[in-house]
């Protein structure tokens, strides 16, 4: 029988959250066109590198009609991000200048927030979702500054909406918070494959900006933390969330790293505590015995997968993080996380691995490295569905961190066009719907083994933009974007995913014991 170290669980609502996740940048619609505000993916947009967002999925104006459609559903949580570009915005994306603060967003933000709380929806705020503002350059996680200026950002808008949410609608100010989505796909996608804009590529820059990046988680948390208590708001619940992986070191290391202070652990030891909860982790899966495929592709997934930890073992190195751990060490709070998100997908190596397709070859695009991975690595509705790694990584991490754990997402892509020229069902052939009662037939195993799980957020609530692309689909309601950004219930393959899930819940609270 597991046990779990219930004492280290911070007080939270103990009513299970079910809900969505969105992104800004995704889903609000509204950057990187003429005179609207740019981020650090505006120039791709504008040389027609990428698609253009445009309207995204229309959330910005249709956010009322979605609060509304979540609360039909059951659910009692909604995951929104705020946009760092659209609170501090500059017009012209090559700009270097620091602008001021546009405090009518902030009012639109904390607007959205009320409304979401009207329509008995718990706010999950993430303050970065993998875009900045233009004006910090493409490399801004390089950068000392700009982690003055995210602390910076935090503080100002957290106060601004927080104090509006108290005094103009007399709801409670935001308390679960997320400072950085999946730094895990952020760094390497810009600092090693090129997926994502970027200049400096190679190990050297992404060990920086994990140094960087996760100074700013630190400096966030004791901001927002010595925030409430000052103003005497109930204590936030803040984490980051990551991307699971069964690479040690694209994942759980840094939640390791995040727990040296709160472990005693010297920096001497870094390493060696790193390599030995490695050596842990790898004996964890082997133990689980995963229903993982076997066949040709994942042949050299394997060898593929050994490469990369012998490459992560040899790139973890406590030096070019010191910076970071200078701040966990300097920090007033015993712990910087007091809860774990994770975001699971698929998160086995040898899954990801397919024979090459030089259609995918998109050198022009992306560069050299980004378009090699596309011709090697599976297409997200190529992904193979493995439900029983969503109780193992929860569980796991729950009784290793012995903190709650917040599934952040969890989501399956299906392909089809904007034109709808191409829309085929996922080779596995599984729909939405079979992929929902599967992976809540884990979070109902995980509930009943006494895991302390905070909530399901499923990606996502509608189809959007997902980094460069109209392409994949991921929502409980499907758009037609030929036609607008209207949202509809039954997708392409004629099922009716939003459905679906509102059931298995209306289910759960059905059986509950409460």
């Amino acid at each position: 029988m597991q046990t779990y170290f219930h004492s280290a669980v911070p007080a939270w609502n103990e009513t299970f959250l079910w809900g969505v996740a969105t992104s800004g940048y995704q889903s609000e619609g509204g950057f990187n066109r003429s005179g609207q505000p740019q981020n650090n993916w505006a120039l791709h947009e504008q040389e027609g590198l990428i698609a253009s967002t445009g309207d995204a999925s229309g959330f910005w104006t249709r956010y009322e009609e979605d609060f509304r459609t979540c609360q039909a559903m059951g659910l009692n949580s909604f995951r929104l991000g705020l946009e760092w570009a659209r609170i501090q915005p500059s017009t012209d994306p090559r700009s270097t200048r620091v602008p001021e603060f546009d405090y009518a967003a902030l009012d639109a933000y904390a607007d959205r927030l009320a409304m979401c709380y009207q329509y008995g929806l718990e706010p999950i705020v993430t303050l970065h979702h993998f875009t900045h503002p233009a004006w910090l350059g493409l490399d801004a996680w390089l950068s000392e500054q700009t982690v003055d200026l995210f602390e910076n950002y935090v503080r100002v808008s957290m106060t601004h909406i927080n104090r509006r949410l108290v005094d103009r609608y007399q709801r409670p100010p935001i308390r679960w918070i997320m400072t950085i989505n999946e730094l895990n796909i952020l760094g390497p996608n810009t600092y090693l494959s090129g997926l994502f804009p970027g200049h400096a590529q190679g190990t050297p820059a992404l060990l920086e900006a994990y140094n960087f990046l996760l100074k700013a988680h630190i400096r966030a948390y004791n901001c927002l933390h010595s925030l409430y208590q000052s103003e005497g708001w109930l204590k936030p619940l803040i984490s980051l969330n990551t991307c699971s992986s069964d690479l040690y070191w694209s994942d759980k290391a840094l939640w390791d790293l995040l727990a040296v202070k709160q472990r005693g652990i010297e920096r001497s030891e870094v390493r060696d505590y790193l390599y030995h909860n490695a050596r842990q982790l790898e004996l964890e899966l082997e133990k689980a015995r995963l229903p993982l495929q076997h066949d040709l592709t994942t042949q050299f997934g394997k060898l593929g997968r050994i490469f990369a930890n012998f490459y992560g073992s040899r790139i973890i190195n406590p030096q070019p993080l010191s910076g970071f751990l200078q701040e966990l060490e300097e920090s007033p709070f015993p712990s910087v996380i007091d809860y774990v998100a994770i975001d699971y997908y698929d998160p086995f190596f040898v899954n990801n691995v397919r024979l090459p397709l030089w259609s995918q070859f998109n050198f022009k695009a992306k560069g050299w490295m980004a378009g090699l991975t596309g011709g090697f690595m599976l297409k997200c509705w190529d992904w193979r569905m493995v439900p029983e790694g969503l109780y193992f990584y929860c569980q796991y991490y729950a009784q290793d961190l012995q903190l709650p754990v917040m599934i952040a997402e969890n989501g399956m892509a299906l392909r089809r066009e904007p034109d709808n020229q191409m829309a085929t069902p996922r080779p596995d052939g599984v729909t939405r719907s079979q992929f929902l009662e599967c992976h809540l037939q884990q979070i109902r195993r995980l509930l009943a083994d006494k895991v302390p799980l905070i909530g399901y957020m499923h990606w996502s609530l509608t189809d959007n933009y997902e980094w460069g692309s109209f392409t994949p689909r991921f929502g409980l309601f499907t758009i037609d974007y030929a036609n607008g950004t209207e949202r509809l219930v039954e997708d392409h393959l004629g099922d009716r995913p939003s459905e679906t899930y509102a059931r298995l819940i209306r289910e759960f609270a059905d059986h509950s014991p409460h």
